[in-house]
């Protein structure tokens, strides 16, 4: 019999959030599962799986009593309250899988907060990228439930050793903490390469009023669905991922395994310590923008570009998925 599983989410299903699309296309296909969100995305997916919004307590309850959930599942511990609600309702257990911007900044201070959401015994668990394990432990959630995860990413998706194209290109949420303007600026100072950037919506208006005060140094491309990703990678060399230092709210993006995993190398803003686990000894972390167009002006080393291939499947969701389910296999 199948096991059913409801998710319930803040938004589905959102093109800069492919790591929830990840990771329902990688369940086991004995899941039945059930999708709901609070509200729809801004910037969809073409290509997404059934799913209702739900707008109050009383849609939720009805969409429990008749899909009859054995486990409920749910993403960002802003939403770890409404997953344990509606846990309560059904009567099953569940788990929550954290994310960045959820548990880093000013997130910090509520996470002592939120702790009962996980410590309680329906909480099967909660799984979260490995340099954020320590915040948890010493916000006091009880270290048996934190299971450090890598970022839930299709690297089968990516992999491909073909010859790669010579343009640098970065690609996200055009949000604050991803300090695109950094972008423009560099491609401003390295005008002998194509600069692409891959805005996902937000505040992609300013980017391209700020490309036009530069003169346009760069290519702001519009939105690529996921599954047609691929060839955009393999027209570049470089991955240039800019993050804000003064927020430093960026986790470990996909794009990085992603990149890695097409060949493309990979040059980060250093805004945490941890970021060099994640890119391992085969990218670049870079300080300044000066030291960023350096980086990106140079041939990305073959031997680095090798290493890049696997270290990115470590990311890869159809290797670790089984974390999640073991843990709902706890359940029976």
């Amino acid at each position: 019999m199948a096991r059913r599983v409801l998710y319930f989410l803040e938004r589905y299903s959102q093109i800069s959030e492919t790591y929830i699309e990840n990771e329902l296309r990688a369940l086991s296909p004995d899941i039945e599962v059930r999708i709901i969100a609070t509200r729809s995305p801004d910037l969809p997916c073409d290509r997404h799986l059934p799913y209702q919004v739900v707008r109050s307590r009383p849609e939720v309850e009805a969409i429990i009593y008749g899909f009859q959930p054995d486990l409920i599942h749910g993403h960002y511990m802003t939403m770890a309250s409404n997953i344990m609600g509606a846990a309560k309702i059904a009567g099953v257990p569940y788990t929550i899988r954290a994310h960045s911007f959820d548990v880093l900044g000013p997130m910090i201070e509520h996470l002592p907060s939120l702790r009962n959401t996980v410590n309680n015994e329906q909480c099967l668990g909660l799984l979260t990228f490995p340099f954020t394990v320590p915040l948890f432990r010493k916000a006091g959630y009880d270290p048996e439930k934190i299971h450090g995860c890598y970022p839930v990413v299709n690297v089968q998706r990516f992999q491909d050793r073909g010859e790669n194209g010579k343009a640098v290109m970065n690609v996200g949420a055009c949000l604050p903490k991803k300090a695109m303007r950094d972008f423009l600026e560099i491609g401003k100072t390295v005008p002998d390469r194509e600069f692409n950037l891959y805005a996902l919506g937000y505040n992609v208006g300013r980017m391209h009023q700020f490309n036009a005060e530069l003169g346009n140094p760069i290519n702001i491309v519009d939105p690529v669905q996921p599954e047609v990703m691929l060839p955009e990678y393999k027209k570049h060399e470089w991955l240039l991922y800019t993050a804000s230092p003064k927020l430093k709210t960026v986790g470990w993006p996909l794009a990085v395994a992603e990149a890695q995993a097409a060949g493309v190398g990979v040059c980060m803003q250093n805004i945490r310590p941890d970021l060099k686990d994640y890119i391992g000894d085969c990218g670049f972390l870079f300080d300044t923008v000066e030291e960023a167009a350096k980086i990106v002006s140079q041939p990305f080393p073959q031997e680095l570009r090798e290493r890049g291939f696997e270290l990115a499947k470590r990311s890869d969701v159809k290797h670790h998925i089984k974390q999640l389910e073991d843990l709902w296999d706890q359940a029976g």
